[in-house]
């Protein structure tokens, strides 16, 4: 799984509940419905450092924001290749990934994160990886009345859609002809 966002989503229960949205990729792990090693976190930060242990500890790959903005894209693509390797990859993008000067409309914002040109690059990268979907989230317009943050959603969803056609298309040209 790639994953841009500014949390990693791996917390414990939260108020006696362990299904909520600071939590699904610790339980997919937990349920063995996601492998942790060819997991990439990128764009993580904030003040929670507590909240990225079982990131690590379960073996995903962690960018923090500051490591992704030094190594720029090119470097971000190169390792995602690495992690993710050959097989079924998702694609999960948190708008909070970006900056909130790019995307404000989002309920967690939080500073320091990608640009949307240096995240499309970086999704526009993966193109020849085996996407078999994704999705973008916590998108709140209401938050946004310059339309930003949506525009670039709709962007991101739009790259995301491609690189599945492009894996999907890349599939059918390998199967033996009937």
């Amino acid at each position: 799984m790639i994953q841009i966002d500014a949390h990693c989503d791996t917390s414990g229960s939260f108020e006696g509940c362990k299904f909520h949205h600071g939590g699904p990729f610790r339980q997919a792990v937990l349920d063995g419905v996601l492998d942790p090693e060819r997991t990439i976190q990128i764009g993580i930060r904030g003040n929670a450092d507590y909240l990225w242990e079982f990131s690590y500890d379960s073996g995903m790959t962690v960018i923090h924001a500051e490591e992704a903005i030094a190594m720029g894209p090119a470097a971000i693509v190169k390792r995602i290749r690495e992690v993710t390797g050959d097989g079924p990859t998702y694609v999960t993008f948190d708008i909070d990934g970006l900056d909130p000067a790019f995307a404000p409309g989002t309920g967690t914002p939080e500073v320091g994160g990608l640009s949307s040109a240096d995240a499309l690059a970086i999704l526009r990268g993966c193109l020849g990886l085996d996407v078999v979907g994704g999705d973008v989230v916590e998108v709140a317009p209401q938050y946004d009345p310059t339309t930003n943050t949506a525009q670039i959603a709709a962007q991101v969803l739009f790259v995301v859609l491609c690189l599945a056609a492009a894996a999907r298309q890349a599939r059918r040209a390998q199967m033996p002809a009937r």
